[in-house]
């Protein structure tokens, strides 16, 4: 079972954790494994589109853009482009202001794929400095909240290029969202090695107070493919 925990807390789980000092319940977690390791998300699809994720999480984050009055999304890793057409939906009914800004250098659009007003692609690399310029450029100065979701390469080392050229980028109150910290056997694939649990815990200690875990919204539904990567830019 996973032990994720506030760095001041001590506990017999030798992993250096940041996080929420609460265990997934074991019901939980079994759950969560079990949809995962039965390969059923593979399947998961949004309006004909198919989309990777867990289905709580997604309402999670409908909840999330209302809640915190998210105007603008940028998501790394648009794969096939099912989160990215949830979210622009999501977002027009919201009437904000903004798209949804998906990046990905290698999409797997399906044909069928309806594009939508609200969302914007670029074939990019989302761990670049230049990216960032690119989606900065896209913005008003004076904009609204982000929400901005990893959901691409899920290496350690790829994440942590994303944390340390997107968290200066975001601005007090916006909302960063990473994805599948529960492989490298937290608790799924213990083959994967270090991802972006590693790479958000590595992040954390080097930048003390910049990014504030949002406890309850993790906790909300007991699992997720995101447990351990809620959170707000202080």
């Amino acid at each position: 079972m996973t032990t994720l925990q506030h760095p001041l807390i001590t506990t017999h789980d030798p992993r250096p954790t940041i996080h929420d000092p609460l265990l997934m319940h074991p019901t939980a977690e079994a759950h969560l494994a079990w949809y995962f390791e039965s390969n059923i998300w593979k399947g998961l699809s949004y309006r004909g589109v198919r989309t990777l994720k867990f289905p709580s999480d997604m309402w999670n984050y409908q909840e999330i853009l209302f809640e915190h009055d998210i105007q603008w999304i940028v998501e790394t890793g648009t794969r096939h482009g099912g989160s990215a057409l949830f979210f622009a939906d999501l977002m027009e009914a919201k009437q904000a202001e903004g798209k949804v800004i998906t990046i990905d250098p290698f999409p797997e659009f399906p044909q069928h794929y309806p594009g939508h007003p609200r969302i914007e692609f670029l074939p990019l690399d989302s761990g670049a400095p230049e990216t960032v310029e690119k989606v900065r450029s896209m913005l008003p100065e004076k904009r609204g909240k982000i929400f901005m979701i990893f959901d691409s390469d899920h290496s350690a080392a790829h994440v942590k290029r994303e944390l340390d050229v997107w968290v200066p980028f975001l601005k007090k109150g916006d909302y960063l969202l990473v994805e599948d910290t529960i492989v490298n056997g937290h608790p799924v694939r213990p083959d994967f090695g270090p991802g972006p649990l590693e790479a958000v815990q590595e992040y954390a200690a080097a930048h003390p107070g910049q990014l504030i875990p949002d406890l309850a919204r993790q906790q909300k539904f007991g699992a997720s493919f995101a447990w351990g990567g809620y959170f707000i830019k202080a």
